[in-house]
């Protein structure tokens, strides 16, 4: 998620981000009567994998190179307990891990805390934690075929990683899935292109990224495409129906604030008649 906008790699998985995900387990112990403390050894980001941040400007918008791969997921469960329907550091994949972990929280665990260079209160995962993330999966638009105008302003062969420059401020990250080399476009470079692929959603309906299969350069018709596509969130109306603790519901608002037509007496006499 950090350097791909993605929380799966398709293809082939650089070196670099491999040696950026070696978690090696060192040791486990008590925390008191009702904590277990697990220890894992992990690199930092400009340690393991110093190319990826040769190039300054391609990574402004990632993670810092002396941030790991657990400040990482800090981030990403951070932003699920805060309900951020615009966050960049989950996908619809990642939602769907977090709210797996139901399954070992419904064995005993309480909570699953993370320690993390980031300062604050420690990202925690818990029940509620879980459910929002189901939430926020369920209500993530569904990807769809995308086609979008922009400067190309960076080609990175290695990582499969396109920028698309729209708009002042605007900056689209896209992977490349073509069948293609990535490189043999860098004729395209710092010059107007149109992207096409599949626009990957947030929860909010704003782009996160793009799967890109194919682009040539524009032209002066393809200026309608020169913004960021959207999609119109889904509306989860289990969450928007559920009364929070003492609220009364739509229906008891309403009784008896609309005055009967008749009374009482001549409901039960026409009843009667009708025996």
């Amino acid at each position: 998620m950090g350097f791909l906008n993605s929380s799966r790699a398709k293809g082939r998985i650089s070196d670099a981000l491999k040696s950026a995900a070696q978690v090696r387990f060192v040791g486990v112990e008590a925390d008191g009567a009702n904590a277990t403390v697990l220890t894992f050894r992990v690199p930092r980001f400009g340690e393991a994998a110093p190319e990826l941040f040769a190039q300054g400007k391609m990574w402004d918008d990632g993670p810092a190179a002396d941030a790991t791969a657990f400040d990482l997921l800090g981030l990403a469960v951070r932003d699920v307990a805060a309900r951020k329907e615009n966050s960049t550091h989950f996908d619809q994949p990642m939602l769907r891990r977090v709210s797996g972990f139901e399954t070992l929280l419904n064995r005993g665990l309480t909570r699953i805390s993370i320690d993390s260079a980031l300062g604050g209160d420690r990202p925690t995962i818990d029940h509620d934690v879980a459910a929002i993330a189901r939430e926020l999966s369920r209500v993530t638009p569904a990807s769809r075929r995308v086609r979008v105008t922009g400067r190309l302003d960076l080609i990175g062969a290695s990582q499969g990683v396109i920028k698309l420059h729209v708009r002042p401020g605007q900056i689209i990250t896209a992977l490349w899935s073509g069948l293609e080399p990535l490189d043999r476009f860098h004729e395209h470079f710092n010059r107007d292109v149109v992207l096409e692929g599949t626009g990957v959603f947030r929860p909010s309906g704003a782009l996160l990224r793009i799967d890109a299969d194919a682009f040539v350069p524009a032209t002066q018709q393809d200026e309608f495409f020169r913004d960021a596509p959207t999609a119109t969130p889904i509306r989860d109306y289990q969450q928007l129906a559920r009364l929070r603790p003492g609220e009364a519901s739509a229906f008891a608002r309403l009784r008896g604030s609309v005055p009967a037509e008749e009374s009482d007496e001549a409901f039960m006499a026409a009843l009667e008649m009708l025996r």
